[in-house]
């Protein structure tokens, strides 16, 4: 088994502050940045990347890790509080200079994303009506997000290039009321450019998927089987 090892990335000539991000053991991207002077070690930032990105300024860097409390302690403890309270295990760290260390946050990141390997991921949906934009105006799927929850969506053609998330719950848990359709609260967005890129922007940035691409079916019967068509399966 291949064991994870924490690369730090010097983010200063006196490589006292280093960042890195990673991926959780549930699938969210995080960026991590520490401050460390001898046996003292402090997270100077943190917060997840696969949130917020349409937004801009502070507000785009604003999802923070809600098990996250300790921000100063010892070096020493640096992985047991990542396994604690970020959700991943290392097993090592490596301190590695970086020709990267002048970026500022959006440039590292953007020069993270343009360098990590690249995957397919297929966001399937089932299509009806008429088309608009090179997809047809009635689009539905069963998806399961990196946060490992089961979710149906359904979106539509409104007007003006614009896209309405028609249905969007979770239907993998029995609650209390009968009936009940309990919206992810991460969806903050009712209305969409209706494009691909528009779903995908949608979908990967307020439900926690990474699709990258989109393939529309019309032979699946939703109705009749709830398991999920695609995403974290």
């Amino acid at each position: 088994m291949k064991r994870s090892i924490l690369r730090l990335e010097a983010a200063n000539p006196d490589k006292t502050a280093f960042r890195t991000t990673f991926k959780t053991r549930h699938g969210r991207s995080v960026f991590l940045s520490l401050e460390i002077h001898g046996s003292d070690c402090a997270i100077a930032d943190c917060f997840y990347t696969d949130r917020n990105q349409s937004k801009t300024g502070e507000a785009r860097y604003g999802a923070r890790p809600k098990m996250l409390r300790t921000l100063t302690f010892s070096t020493e403890d640096l992985l047991s509080v990542i396994e604690a309270e970020l959700d991943k295990r290392f097993y090592g760290v490596e301190f590695v200079p970086s020709e990267q260390a002048g970026l500022s946050t959006d440039e590292y990141l953007q020069f993270q994303a343009h360098n990590a390997p690249q995957k397919y991921r297929f966001l399937i949906l089932v299509g009806e009506g008429e088309s608009y934009n090179g997809l047809p105006v009635r689009l539905r799927t069963r998806l399961k997000t990196n946060l490992h929850r089961s979710v149906f969506i359904e979106l539509a053609y409104y007007k003006y290039g614009q896209g309405v998330v028609r249905d969007c719950h979770y239907y993998d848990r029995q609650y209390r009321r009968q009936d009940a359709k309990i919206t992810p609260p991460q969806l903050i967005h009712c209305f969409f450019p209706f494009s691909k890129s528009g779903i995908l922007n949608l979908l990967n940035q307020e439900l926690c998927c990474d699709f990258t691409h989109i393939i529309v079916t019309d032979g699946i019967d939703l109705d009749s089987n709830t398991a999920p068509l695609c995403g974290a399966v």
